[in-house]
């Protein structure tokens, strides 16, 4: 009797015992995951405190230099998108590009435009890299995947009335881009940083992309040398050169840069080049949380005419047309970045025109996208 009575008392003892102890078990796994991800978190804040804001992603040259024989790594995408014609800074309709006289380079239908984009979108992938050498030079590289899909309207050399519209969609390897971005200046306690940029780009895109237009007198597909703009490359070594500062205060961040583009040869191997690129940007950040920054960027561009023209780019295209290339144009971005592990970012940019004054007449840019992905490797 004894013994069923202590057996009993073993076994009601057995059942508050086995799964408080399997829940403690289970809650020393909990804790220690949520004490992980604390330190997790608070490393992230940490670190996001001793470095610079971060700059906008669609920024070209401004990072934040990790130690001597660490690198960045990542990938930028960036998507362009136009629809409609601007002459200068006023719209036009496709009725009224029709009726403007041509460059004397087309030489059929009474040199006048009649081949004009309905809309465009370029979508650039970038993969980088950045290695820092010592304390003061960092190396950095790229290599942009373009891709470009044009649709183009047709308009009969006879009528004037469209004769319908062709895709085209030229894409490969753009121009590589490689050099070394050397710390002028850099605070101690980095609220202060200044950067010059040294950077060569290579003349690896191609040049002579062909594509199916149709033809102004038929309307038949026709295949051509593509227009310049629609050519994957500038076909030129340029330079890459210029500066940028960027501090921050509490949860303040600000900076601007100044990024000139210089082809270094007269004339590409085809006879032309773009004109020289200079871009001025300046941005302010703040901080919601240290892992989490908002940024707003105002960013202008002044490119000087085209010089020369290829032979085999012919026809009443607009894009065929060296005139219209180049101006200005002035845009606004708003953005995010966000620290999601030590050491990686992502982020993401919108950016809309507010003013623009193109040379000749150019497809009216409507809006764009910049998206980055950082990841130190320490």
């Amino acid at each position: 009797m004894n013994t069923n009575n202590l057996l009993i008392a073993a076994a009601i003892a057995l059942t508050f015992v086995v799964p408080t102890q399997a829940f403690a078990e289970y809650g020393d796994d909990a804790y220690k995951e949520r004490v992980a991800l604390s330190k997790q978190i608070k490393k992230m804040k940490n670190m996001r405190k001793q470095l610079p804001s971060p700059p906008p992603s669609g920024l070209f040259g401004v990072y934040a230099f990790p130690e001597k024989g660490q690198y960045v790594a990542g990938v930028n995408f960036q998507q362009h998108k136009f629809g409609g014609l601007l002459q200068g800074d006023n719209s036009i309709s496709k009725a009224d590009a029709v009726n403007i006289a041509g460059s004397n380079t087309t030489g059929v239908g009474g040199d006048k435009v009649l081949v004009v984009p309905n809309s465009i979108e370029a979508d650039v992938i970038l993969p980088f890299i950045n290695y820092t050498l010592n304390d003061k030079v960092a190396l950095v590289a790229m290599a942009p995947l373009v891709e470009k899909t044009i649709t183009l309207e047709t308009f009969s050399m006879n009528t004037g009335n469209s004769l319908g519209t062709a895709v085209v969609n030229p894409k490969g390897l753009g121009d590589v881009k490689f050099g070394a971005l050397y710390k002028a200046y850099n605070s101690e306690d980095n609220k202060h940083n200044v950067i010059i940029d040294a950077v060569l780009s290579a003349p690896t895109g191609s040049i002579t992309e062909r594509g199916m237009a149709r033809h102004i007198g038929t309307g038949v597909l026709t295949d051509g040398r593509l227009g310049y703009g629609m050519q994957l490359g500038g076909g030129t070594w340029d330079a890459m050169v210029g500066a940028a500062y960027w501090g921050k205060e509490d949860k303040w961040g600000y900076g601007a840069q100044y990024l000139a583009t210089i082809p270094l040869e007269d004339k590409n191997s085809e006879g032309w080049r773009y004109g020289d690129k200079h871009e001025l940007t300046a941005w302010g950040t703040y901080s919601w949380e240290p892992t989490l920054v908002s940024s707003f960027r105002l960013r202008s561009e002044h490119q000087d005419n085209m010089v020369g023209s290829d032979s085999n780019i012919v026809g009443a295209a607009l894009g065929a047309q060296t005139e219209n290339y180049g101006g200005k144009i002035t845009e606004a971005s708003i953005g995010v970045n966000y620290m999601y592990a030590p050491a990686k970012n992502i982020s993401i940019e919108y950016i809309a025109p507010i003013s623009q004054d193109r040379n000749g007449i150019q497809a009216d840019k409507e809006s764009a996208i910049a998206i980055s992905w950082r990841n130190a490797f320490f």
